[in-house]
């Protein structure tokens, strides 16, 4: 159990509140506040002081045991990154910004092990990484000498931007967006524009997953003028089809279509060049990824993602279908089985299909998603939540009627 949620709990039954009033004083439902108590989930800062606020007492003791906490409980990490969680009790960071070769390469090896585990159910990379940048952005955000700094820069940029991508995972908005910046400022400090235009691209797909397409656009095409020159294809490919996508949420069929030419343009080109590892062809997979897992949603019922292109994607496929499977299926490379499990892969694959109109398909291809035992969780709940919620212009198919009746039962019980 987390001994901050324990405290927690200690301080509101002090107070004589009910968990469901606790609730009413906070704004969160009494199930997340139960789970934030028993440490079913993490407890973070805006938790404490939503508390604080409802006790009408000071919980600052509580807020300075948070990172401490997180840190002990990084079972999983490996031990010679576990001293880059906090700086040394006797570190003065205004005096020592820069830093040495050894913590940079320290911090590049926690960037790599925070990747590969950024998409699974735990909590341990998330806390890693946050932990590390709010030891170091301190520091960072001092070094203005781009020529001289440039990998500090560029490596606290992309813990940055792994932070960004895995609270947005969770649904922690405000530390999604405020990461998000923090990362793009640090890779344009260090002079890195494609890394910067990558890095946008997380930002673009977090306003067009919030109901924000004016606002993704906007971002989109900031970071297709700042790349200009430098592009790669994969990251022309990204951009082109985020501008794509958020015309087509806006209405603006034209711009929609001619944007997915270019993307698939640029995909030939991507599909010629040579592979590369370097911290923006990384954030664009890891944007990738998070694009078709979506958030890893608590809650049943249909996610963001299933209202994104609903009109234009049929009116794509009734007009042009060949742009259609260019837009939505074929081209896009297979994401391995680390990353997505077979019930998440069956999902998404049915999912295509509803969006290419093909629900007969889409009713074969997500057979392995509806033999879970036990029943779906977490992410998996909310993506066949999403294919409940899209199938639904299809419900007069008896095949159809089935899987709905199948899902609706699944994600009632979980």
């Amino acid at each position: 159990m987390s001994e901050v949620g324990s405290a927690l709990r200690v301080a509101r039954t002090a107070a004589g509140i009910s968990l469901q009033g606790m609730a009413a004083r906070t704004n969160y439902s009494k199930p997340y506040l139960g789970q934030l108590e028993t440490g079913a989930r993490a407890v973070r800062a805006e938790h404490v002081d939503a508390y604080a606020s409802a006790l009408h007492t000071s919980l600052d003791h509580l807020r300075d045991r948070l990172t401490v906490e997180s840190v002990g409980e990084l079972d999983d990490l490996p031990t010679q990154l576990r001293s880059l969680l906090l700086p040394p009790a006797t570190y003065a960071r205004a005096d020592h910004p820069t830093f040495s070769a050894a913590e940079l390469a320290a911090a590049e090896q926690l960037a790599i092990w925070a990747r590969g585990r950024q998409w699974g159910d735990g909590q341990a990379p998330r806390r890693a990484v946050t932990a590390w940048l709010g030891a170091n952005l301190p520091r960072l955000q001092q070094l203005s000498d781009s020529n001289r700094y440039g990998r500090a820069l560029r490596i606290g940029a992309e813990l940055a931007d792994i932070a960004a991508a895995m609270s947005w995972d969770v649904e922690d908005v405000a530390a999604a967006r405020r990461y998000s910046v923090d990362a793009a400022r640090l890779a344009h400090a260090a002079g890195d524009p494609v890394l910067t235009a990558a890095i946008l691209t997380e930002s673009t797909w977090q306003l067009l997953d919030s109901g924000r397409p004016a606002e993704g656009l906007e971002v989109a095409q900031l970071a297709q003028y700042l790349s200009r020159r430098t592009a790669t294809p994969l990251l022309r490919v990204a951009l082109a089809e985020l501008e794509a996508y958020a015309n087509g949420i806006l209405g603006e069929q034209a711009a929609f279509q001619r944007a997915i030419v270019v993307a698939a343009e640029c995909r030939g080109e991507a599909a010629e060049a040579a592979p590369a590892d370097n911290a923006a062809d990384r954030s664009l997979t890891a944007a990738a990824i998070g694009m078709l897992l979506g958030p890893r949603r608590d809650w049943p019922g249909p996610g963001q993602q299933s209202r994104l292109l609903g009109h234009s994607y049929r009116q794509l496929i009734a007009t042009r279908p060949d742009l259609a499977r260019i837009a939505f299926g074929d081209g896009h490379p297979p994401l391995s089985r680390e990353v997505l499990t077979p019930e998440m892969a069956a999902i998404s694959s049915a999912r295509l299909r509803l969006m290419l109109g093909e629900p007969e398909r889409a009713v074969e291809e997500i057979g392995p998603a509806l033999s879970l035992n036990p029943g779906p969780t977490g992410r998996t709940a909310a993506r066949l939540s999403d294919f409940l919620h899209e199938s639904v212009e299809f419900a007069a198919i008896p095949a159809v009627v089935e899987v709905r009746a199948a899902i609706r039962d699944m994600v009632t019980h979980s």
